[in-house]
């Protein structure tokens, strides 16, 4: 069955993107099938593959329209083993609209969408938005862990608490099997002021800090 992650925070410019890419390619290559789901409307996931298209479905009309067919919206990618469901600039609008929709559940329309395809997949890795929206929630509520990219400088920690708060909630509120299962550090240099930071974030979270870190330069 699809093991499902998010990679999320409320912050941009920490590499999800670039991390959701890699930990697929890293699946893709160790024989796991792949599916990518794109939940950014900067769709820069979808672009990174290059399947990005206004005229195509998207992962936006996934979340405003029921019983779609995922298959018809999945497309392949140039790498073996991995598939995207694309983001395109619909999806900035789609928000709104879910929020203005009561007539089913709003939080749980992505999940109720990948029941469809579990069993055609190992995993599935979601790229969220840099923001606790409706679009961020849908991701949570049909995940079963949550990977937190954090990129060490001197407002690494800022808004930390509220995002550990916020998956929390969801976890309560809606989604039981959800487990944050640690956060990794991107862009990491050697300087002394990321080293203090680094050892403050540890001291909050402890082993929920990755000890494999994501180096600034190679």
């Amino acid at each position: 069955m699809m093991k499902n992650l998010s990679i999320f925070n409320i912050k941009g410019g920490v590499a999800k993107t670039t991390s959701t890419a890699n930990f697929g390619a890293c699946l893709s290559q160790n024989g796991k099938k792949v599916l990518l789901v794109d939940l950014d409307p900067q769709s820069n996931l979808t672009k990174l593959f290059k399947a990005y298209s206004m005229e195509d479905l998207s992962i936006a009309d996934v979340l405003l329209n029921k019983n779609l067919d995922l298959h018809k919206i999945i497309k392949k990618t140039d790498f073996e083993n991995i598939d995207i469901l694309p983001a395109n600039v619909n999806l900035a609008f789609a928000e709104r609209k879910i929020l203005l929709d009561v007539s089913r559940s709003q939080q749980n329309r992505l999940s109720k969408a990948l029941e469809s395809i579990k069993d055609e997949y190992d995993y599935c890795l979601i790229d969220c938005p840099p923001a606790l929206n409706m679009i961020t929630v849908n991701a949570l509520c049909s995940s079963h862990d949550v990977l937190v990219p954090i990129k060490i400088d001197k407002f690494a920690l800022d808004g930390l608490e509220y995002l550990l708060d916020s998956i929390e909630e969801i976890k309560d509120e809606f989604n039981p099997s959800l487990n944050f299962k640690g956060c990794f550090i991107t862009m990491d240099s050697a300087t002394t002021v990321n080293k203090v930071i680094k050892q403050e974030l540890k001291n909050i979270l402890g082993d929920k800090v990755f000890n494999t870190t994501i180096k600034q330069n190679v």
